[in-house]
């Protein structure tokens, strides 16, 4: 089953700043991301699924 870029974060019951911090980005930038999944760069996507402890492919980025 994939999720969406928010909600593998909501699952993880992480914030958008705490992602943000994580990827080393101002928060309006992860807030993009998560409304425009498809500009989220392959080292942000695996930073990210690294973080929430699941599998790259069960988020869809695209």
């Amino acid at each position: 089953m994939a999720l969406t870029l928010k909600q593998a974060r909501q699952m993880q019951g992480k914030s958008q700043l705490e992602m943000a911090k994580l990827l080393k980005i101002h928060v309006k930038t992860y807030q993009r991301l998560e409304e425009k999944p498809n500009k989220t760069t392959i080292e942000q996507a695996k930073k990210i699924a690294s973080y929430l402890k699941i599998s790259y492919d069960m988020i869809f980025f695209c």
